[in-house]
């Protein structure tokens, strides 16, 4: 094996554990809706993967499908690494860590100001902040090779049709999950730090509520300056444990029909009014509609795993049959 295989090698090994490593952190920021701290981890995780990438070619391992099937099947070989480093290996990488350990230290998200778009190259993983131009400095990939993290897409970047196709269904979907199950079992907690089911479908409705006051300013109100506060905690949803089911979803009912009322017709124009964040700066009503599914995908999601556990531990649902699927993804060619 060359010097040059051997440093290929290490570069990949690293680059691919860098990747994993950041990929993982940034799941964890937006469940703590740390959404900037996660597009910034998104970034260097891109990053990392363009350099594993750049080295698993100077390898010649990608070769023609049917060699890379009997490679995948044999499985690939690394060899031995040297494991010092495998994140923040760039000055600027090192720069924007340094930015998130301040704000983390005091116990919040990065500011708009703090954190600017990000491009990352998908050649040779070199980052850029701010604007891009020109072609990358490092190797010299032209601009519309680059991959971008921008703060206005930090939420996602689902447009109108598929915003209100996933709008529309959620009600279904929290229906279907709570049916057959009684309201002792939907006010049960699996443990003092997991909210009942209950809880989550008020919590669902509080939310709706609060998105449909932004959306409103956000429509009605020339570049509004929308509030940094956080929405309404989990904690704040324990009343829902004491009213019956039928109440919850009612709830929930009302303030969706109210924020499908209010979408339902907009023109694109309408779609990309914008306001200012002190955290996600400038954004529109796209931005905080895919706010709100990121944050009710989740939600869902953590529902069906509860729900699923709960009925393992009660005799009296052991033959209850649960759907298979009650969260479906939302794209734009719906």
């Amino acid at each position: 094996m060359t010097d040059s295989d051997r440093e290929a090698r290490q570069m990949f090994a690293l680059g691919s554990m860098g990747h994993v490593a950041y990929h993982l952190w940034a799941e964890q920021a937006r469940r703590e809706h740390r959404f900037n701290l996660a597009r910034l981890f998104d970034a260097l995780s891109a990053a990392r993967l363009a350099r594993a990438g750049q080295a698993f070619r100077r390898l010649n391992w990608v070769r023609s499908t049917a060699e890379n099937v009997v490679s995948a099947f044999s499985g690939a070989v690394i060899g031995d690494i040297d494991a010092d480093r495998i994140t923040g290996v760039t000055p600027l990488a090192r720069e924007l860590l340094a930015r998130a350990q301040r704000a983390v230290s005091e116990g919040r998200d990065l500011r708009a100001g703090e954190l600017g778009d990000l491009f990352v190259c998908t050649t040779c993983g070199e980052i850029c902040e701010g604007k891009l131009e020109g072609a990358c400095r490092r190797c010299g990939t032209v601009p519309e090779a680059h991959r971008a993290f921008r703060a206005i897409e930090a939420m996602g970047t689902l447009g109108p049709h598929a915003i209100m196709a996933f709008l529309e269904r959620t009600e279904e979907a929290l229906r279907t999950l709570v049916a057959g199950l009684d309201d002792d079992f939907l006010a049960r907690r699996l443990n003092d730090a997991t909210p009942s089911l209950k809880e989550l479908i008020g919590h669902l409705a509080d939310m709706d509520a609060i998105f449909r006051q932004r959306a409103w300013l956000l429509l009605e109100t020339n570049q509004p300056t929308l509030s940094p506060a956080h929405p309404p905690s989990l904690e704040s949803a324990a009343m829902y444990r004491d009213q019956p089911i039928d109440a919850v979803l009612d709830a929930y009912h009302t303030t969706r029909a109210q924020t499908l009322s209010l979408l339902r017709g907009l023109t694109s124009a309408a779609w990309h009014r914008e306001g200012y964040h002190e955290v996600y700066g400038v954004i529109n009503l796209l931005h905080q509609a895919n706010w709100l599914i990121s944050h009710e995908r989740a939600h869902l999601v953590e529902m069906a795993q509860i729900r699923h556990d709960l009925i393992a531990t009660d005799r009296r649902y052991a033959e209850t049959t649960v759907a298979d699927i009650v969260v479906t993804a939302s794209n734009e060619g719906e």
